[in-house]
């Protein structure tokens, strides 16, 4: 095939609009629920991939990327040989198809490093690289290296040389300093976008992608038709408006928020939590309760020196137990029973002591508890084991393996189980005798604390629910990590997805033109940013890429008619709610917001969802700018009042 006359030029990056050192990163458990906490980089640059032989970096400049200035202009730089399995820099997924890219490439070969075209995730790129002397044409698909081509390089003919990676339908071509070394046909991946691969040392200059005529306009006829599209879906779905914004400076720190109805007027009360270290882990040192009018109800605790962001949970919860309102909260080593209305303590007693753990209890993934102490309380969950009532029983946990549940009535210890539990159990009456069943991590027990099934993986599980099918069929799902996917099915096995490190799990009706309940799984750590959408027998139906920063992906009953719209990020710029196709078909309003963290509830009892965003300063509520009237309301059952920033956010279909 002739060599493509690609000239006209889609994109360009000569660094100059990047500041002279290491761009910002965050490689700490924030990036899960919250965003802003690293600046963007300029012109819609990110990071993907992880350096997998470090512990994470803190706060920004934290990346093994950086901007450097030479003679010839400025240069990105990737200086270390690491352990990461793909450290991408990418302006994202792109429509691009016939294309090439151009860049002066110097890589030292220790580990892949080159250049990336089509890109539409950290999974599914094809790439030119060096490596071990080794020139590659790459194709990753699903995660999976394949070589297409390769061929044996001198270090001189790769040193500063002008790399070319082109594409033409499904053909392949690669050259470097001028000359075409690589040719391959292959169609699995037809369009994307383009970055860098930095396994290994590499310092790439300006980069450019040309294409020809016809390619730029099959692309400004696709954003044409996708704009007005947009524009008619958009029309079909009420706008995001402000309904209650509050000054929560003092009161909150991160994501730790718990919503109820604390004084019974049908709206719902906010509580803020804000956490303190201690014993390596982290407590509650002080609670607030405050009404959407800005009042605050009650406080406990003092603002601790030492308050900072975290995404680990805190043990406090809300809800009607006995008859009545109560909020539930470890405080220090004791469990209270605190008046809703006051915050003053109802009944207390002390946590249960830790017991020692056997040898080898490291295979559980987690570091060995120490015995003797008292119980560092990771989080709690309100259930029904005893057959006291939907909420009145207590699951504690620790943050590695241990779980108490209590007897409601009494607050005494009724058994203790210990498991690789992960962050949050899960606990429901799937077999309709009154009790919850508990799902510990990959554990499965019953109301006795019985082991009867049990799941052994590597990694925990981030987040863990269950459900019978429209077939009366049990579904076991765990957002399993690095394991990707777990879907553990009555009678037919457990199933393992592979889509990177899964991290945060939402089930709903997406999609109301196919059968049964669809699955949106985020990935943060290993392959993060990845968003993919799943039917009800677990099979892809679309994916797509984004910064890896906040976005948590509910279900939002957004119009009452039972359609499931998608709370993506609080973020501003791209902020709001998309449908199933990943549009954004509800744009939060784009001014000086809180954008830092989103919930979605229905604060103020209309029957339709609101969003809840906030910072550190500002809480805001928005709503939809019309509500339904009348008629047939579509009402699902959703995970409050267990509110967990590990919860698997999900929408079980009811009406009423």
């Amino acid at each position: 095939m002739a060599r493509p006359l690609f000239r006209i030029r889609l994109f360009h990056e000569d660094w100059s609009a990047f500041p002279i050192g290491p761009l910002s990163a965050d490689e700490t458990a924030r990036g899960e629920y919250m965003c802003g906490v690293v600046p963007d980089a300029p012109h819609g640059w990110y990071q993907t991939g992880r350096e997998l032989n470090v512990s994470a970096p803190a706060d920004k400049d934290a990346s093994f990327w950086r901007v450097r200035a030479g003679q010839n202009g400025r240069a990105i730089v990737q200086p270390a040989v690491t352990a990461g399995e793909c450290l991408i820099l990418t302006t994202g997924p792109r429509p691009w198809r016939d294309i090439c890219v151009q860049a002066r490439v110097r890589a030292s070969g220790a580990r892949a490093g080159g250049i990336i075209a089509r890109y539409r995730t950290s999974r599914d790129f094809y790439a030119l690289v060096l490596e071990h002397g080794m020139l590659k044409l790459l194709r990753r698909l699903n995660g999976i290296y394949t070589i297409l081509a390769s061929v044996a390089v001198s270090a001189a003919a790769t040193r500063a040389a002008l790399w070319e990676l082109a594409c033409q339908g499904n053909h392949l071509s690669a050259r470097v300093g001028g000359r075409k070394l690589l040719a391959a046909i292959d169609g699995a991946i037809p369009t994307g976008g383009a970055g860098i691969l930095g396994n290994g040392p590499i310092t790439t200059g300006p980069i450019t992608i040309l294409s020809n005529s016809a390619e730029r306009e099959r692309i400004v006829r696709l954003e044409q038709r996708d704009r007005a599209r947009l524009t008619s879906t958009r029309r079909r779905f009420p706008s995001a408006q402000l309904v209650a914004e509050i000054d929560v400076r003092g009161l909150a720190c991160g994501r730790q928020i718990r919503f109820a109805d604390l004084d019974g007027d049908g709206r719902a009360e906010i509580l803020l939590a804000v956490p303190t270290a201690r014993n390596g882990g982290a407590a509650i040192a002080r609670i607030t309760a405050l009404d959407l009018d800005g009042r605050t109800l009650w406080q406990r605790g003092p603002w601790p020196a030492d308050a900072r962001h975290l995404t680990t949970d805190l043990p406090l919860q809300a809800a009607v137990r006995q008859g009545h309102m109560e909020v539930v909260a470890a405080l220090g080593h004791e469990l209270h029973i605190l008046d809703p209305l006051t915050g003053k303590t109802r009944r207390r007693v002390p946590l249960p002591r830790v017991p020692k753990d056997p040898p080898f209890a490291e295979l559980y993934n987690e570091a060995p508890s120490v015995g003797g102490r008292p119980l560092q309380a990771n989080c709690l969950r309100l259930c029904n084991a005893l057959g006291n009532g939907p909420h009145d029983d207590i699951l504690i946990k620790n943050h590695h393996h241990h779980a108490w549940l209590l007897d409601g009535r009494t607050l005494r210890p009724a058994w203790h189980y210990r498991c690789n539990l992960g962050h949050f159990p899960y606990t429901a009456d799937l077999d309709g005798d009154g009790h919850d069943e508990f799902f510990l991590g990959y554990a499965r027990a019953d109301r006795h604390g019985h082991l009867r099934w049990q799941l052994h993986l590597g990694d925990h599980a981030d987040g863990t629910f269950a459900y019978r099918d429209e077939a009366g069929r049990l579904h076991i799902l765990h957002a399993a990590g690095d394991v990707g996917l777990v879907d553990d099915i009555e009678g037919m096995g457990w199933r393992e997805i592979a889509l990177g490190h899964v991290q945060h799990l939402s089930v709903a009706d997406f999609c109301p033109d196919r059968p049964g309940l669809e699955r949106l799984a985020v990935t943060y750590w290993n392959g993060p940013g990845i968003i993919a959408l799943l039917d009800h027998a677990n099979r892809v139906i679309r994916t797509t890429e984004r910064v890896n920063a906040g976005a948590v992906c509910q279900p939002v009953n957004w119009t009452g008619d039972g359609r499931e719209l998608i709370a993506f990020s609080p973020r501003r710029g791209d902020g709001g709610l998309w449908d199933e196709h990943f549009d954004l078909v509800v744009p939060l309003p784009d001014t000086d917001r809180p954008a830092q963290c989103m919930e979605v509830h229905d604060m103020l009892g209309l029957g339709v969802d609101q969003l809840i965003v906030w910072d550190d300063t500002r809480l805001q509520v928005y709503a939809p700018s019309f509500q339904p009237s009348g008629g047939r309301r579509y009402a699902p059952q959703r995970p409050a009042p267990n509110w967990s920033n590990y919860q698997v956010n999900f929408s079980l279909p009811a009406w009423r």
